[in-house]
């Protein structure tokens, strides 16, 4: 097909003689097309031949055109055609395919591919726009600032000119090629401004000049053998193409045949092959830039043959890396293969890898002492011009080696001059948050709620509790309320059975109880893990047995971002919390001030990540290592009361349920000013202000972690020096 492509493009913009491959095509295949598959196979070996090396062929094959370049080597095969495909092929060579547009190759490769292996690949079309928000920032914004500097200077634009001439561009997951092409034709461009811009300073012709930006630069690994095909001949047309503009502007460019290289295009896995191999490192006088939209894929759809490239890329260097997402395993053979030379990398990633566990677990590895994060753009949605069209909250991440000078922070529409970019995608120090088991700042313990393991047998729907009191009333005193996620959200109510081992004999006394019990064991002892059948020796009770002295502050474990709070509620002594909630019992009050305040909303979305586009809260890694300053008497009671003006509001409207009040778009006017009044409380609390962004909230927050773990770490050192001394 993409062979087929070139021919028809190659006679309809003079590359060829006009029409000369669909004459000898319509010629010489047959009225139905019966003999396509001999004259097609015939003609693209003589494409590959040099003219006085065709005696085996037939006559006709004589006056085709030595292509040369790659684009006919190797094996060469057509398919038989019937009559409808024949006719396909005849309508396709009666289309104009002089504008043909490189870029689009991938939409229609996205289009006839089949849509699981598509998906599996993560083979997603990539528009011009969102590439150029990865090769803007990684290199050529860089060329456009020295271009302005020198355009005065005819020496200074010549020394722009052989840069531009070293440059060469690796896309390690490059599909049909449309990073490569986008970054061909940018370099094109610029090289023809500075051209023209040096005919005018200095009279000197530039008629005589070819352009020295060569295809041979541009490199790119390709796992599916059909779109790496693609990519080389996006890149000879865009080659051409380019060349007609310069010989429209100079007069004079290079002949289009036989085409003199071809991009090195490799068919392979990325993660096996050496990249060195495919994109040898920069010499003298060259640079690499590593671009591209490796694919994104969470460790819950890897398949077998995935795990193993993750395994193979990680085995001996990471610890912890069966979680990560499949898009880490780039980031990370970029960052060793920039590593010490003259190179950069920018990936598109799925920005899970940004968030959560993730970053401690991958960034250390990545970045290691000796690289950083020259750019980002940050949480976006990717979006690409295919029909399928696939969008995702992407973030692009800029490796280099440590370079003087500000960093390019790009957050929505606003971009941030900055003095450093963390793993978090955040203007702070380079800190990774791992889990704590207790709280670094002093903040009440934060256990996870009870998990049942029960398959249900100790938990009451209303109607069932209705009726263990109706059967016997001694059952009420063992019935408690249960709540978990969905309960805290949206009211939902259920309850469980809850019972002391003091209390078992009466409670086993009452029949519809003793059924539940002897329900509860049978289901332990048959389950698989050896855990869950030893709880079979109690099955009165839920693995756990948190329960509340007087009350609870319950934390869903999971909430949807739309909402501009962490749904947070404080409960009775009666209330029992399931495992989905994160529990803090008998806690004073100014921690749910805390839990429901915007700054914390803003470090958990940082820290702990999302499941989906969810919220993930995390006690160990959320609630254990926010940074909270020390905090007087009388800023803790004024949090306090805080705390209760806030559930104060939420009563006023009851019957209405947290995910009813919650809602953005109906959200009461006097709760959201109870919230923003606990903000600005609790923000005067950190820097004497309100904070004005959610960036400036950050970058405090990460300022405060960082001067924790510091002196964490002199305490550490200096207990060591005091043991040894003894």
């Amino acid at each position: 097909m993409m062979r087929l492509i070139f021919c028809m493009f190659a006679e309809d913009v003079g590359i060829f003689p006009d029409n000369q491959f669909s004459q000898i095509l319509f010629n010489h295949a047959g009225n139905k097309g019966e003999e396509a598959r001999e004259v097609i196979i015939a003609s693209f070996t003589a494409m590959n031949r040099p003219k006085d090396k065709r005696g085996d062929l037939p006559a006709w094959a004589g006056d085709l055109e030595y292509v040369n370049g790659g684009l006919f080597a190797g094996s060469i095969d057509a398919p038989v055609f019937d009559v409808t495909a024949y006719r396909y092929l005849r309508d396709a060579c009666g289309e104009d395919w002089r504008e043909i547009n490189p870029d689009i190759f991938g939409s229609m490769i996205q289009s006839v591919a089949d849509p699981k292996q598509r998906s599996e690949l993560g083979m997603h079309y990539t528009s011009v726009p969102n590439i150029m928000k990865v090769i803007g920032p990684l290199f050529l914004d860089d060329l456009d600032a020295e271009i302005d500097k020198a355009w005065e200077r005819p020496n200074g634009l010549r020394k722009v000119l052989k840069r531009v001439e070293g440059i060469r561009v690796f896309d390690p997951a490059c599909g049909s090629g449309n990073f490569l092409v986008v970054s061909y034709r940018q370099l094109r461009e610029r090289e023809m401004r500075i051209l023209e811009r040096l005919e005018e300073l200095t009279a000197e012709s530039t008629k005589e000049m070819f352009s020295a930006v060569k295809i041979a630069n541009f490199h790119g690994i390709e796992i599916t053998d059909f779109a790496a095909e693609t990519a080389k001949l996006a890149l000879f047309i865009a080659e051409y193409q380019a060349n007609a503009v310069f010989k429209e502007v100079f007069g004079q460019g290079p002949a289009s045949l036989p085409l003199r290289e071809s991009a090195h295009i490799v068919c392979g896995n990325a993660l096996r092959v050496d990249w060195e191999d495919i994109c040898p490192p920069p010499g003298e006088g060259e640079e690499v830039f590593i671009a591209g939209n490796p694919p994104f894929l969470g460790s819950t759809y890897q398949n077998k043959e995935q795990k193993a490239d993750l395994a193979f890329v990680f085995k001996k260097h990471v610890k912890n890396f069966a979680a990560f997402d499949f898009v880490a395993a780039w980031f990370f053979k970029a960052s060793r293969f920039i590593r010490g030379c003259d190179a950069k990398a920018a990936l598109v990633s799925t920005n899970s890898i940004c968030q959560g566990q993730a970053v401690a677990a991958l960034w250390p590895y990545v970045l290691g002492d000796d690289l950083e994060i020259g750019f980002a753009h940050k949480d976006f949605k990717w979006r690409n011009n295919a029909s399928a069209n696939a969008a995702v909250i992407c973030s692009i991440v800029g490796l280099q080696n440590p370079q003087r000078g500000a960093k390019r922070l790009i957050i929505g529409e606003i971009e941030h001059s900055t003095d450093a970019i963390n793993a978090y995608l955040v203007d702070g120090p380079s800190v990774f948050v791992d889990r704590q088991s207790k709280s670094l700042f002093g903040l009440p313990f934060m256990p996870r709620g009870n998990q049942p393991t029960e398959g249900g047998a100790l938990i009451l729907a209303p109607d069932e509790r209705q009726q263990f009191i109706e059967t016997d009333p001694r059952s009420a005193r063992f019935i408690r309320r249960f709540m978990g996620s969905m309960e805290v959200v949206r009211g939902i109510e259920r309850h469980c059975l809850w019972i002391e081992d003091s209390d078992f004999q009466e409670a086993f006394s009452i029949h519809p109880v003793r059924e539940r019990i002897e329900k509860c064991k049978t289901i332990r002892k048959e389950m698989k893990d050896a855990g869950g059948r030893k709880l079979a020796e109690r099955p009165h009770q839920f693995r756990d047995l948190w329960a509340p002295t007087t009350h609870a502050i319950l934390v869903p474990s999971v909430t949807s971002e739309r909402r501009p709070y962490l749904p947070v509620d404080r409960v009775g002594a009666d209330v029992i919390s399931s495992n989905l909630n994160m529990v803090l019992y008998d806690a004073p009050d100014w921690c749910l001030a805390l839990i429901a305040s915007r700054i914390h909303l803003i470090w958990i979305a940082t820290v702990c990540g999302k499941l989906k586009s969810d919220f993930r809260y995390s006690n160990t890694l959320g609630w254990n290592t926010f940074p909270v300053p020390k905090l007087s008497e009388d800023q803790l009671e004024a949090l306090n009361a805080s705390a209760r003006k806030i559930l104060k509001t939420r009563y006023s409207h009851y019957p209405a349920t947290i995910a009813e009040l919650y809602d953005p778009d109906k959200m009461p006017d006097d709760l959201r000013a109870v919230h923003r009044e606990n903000d600005e409380l609790l923000e005067t609390m950190y820097i004497g202000r309100p904070f004005r962004n959610d960036t400036e909230r950050l970058e405090h927050l990460f300022k405060l972690y960082a001067v924790k773990i510091k002196q964490i770490e002199k305490q550490a050192a200096k207990g060591k020096r005091g043991k040894r001394s003894k």
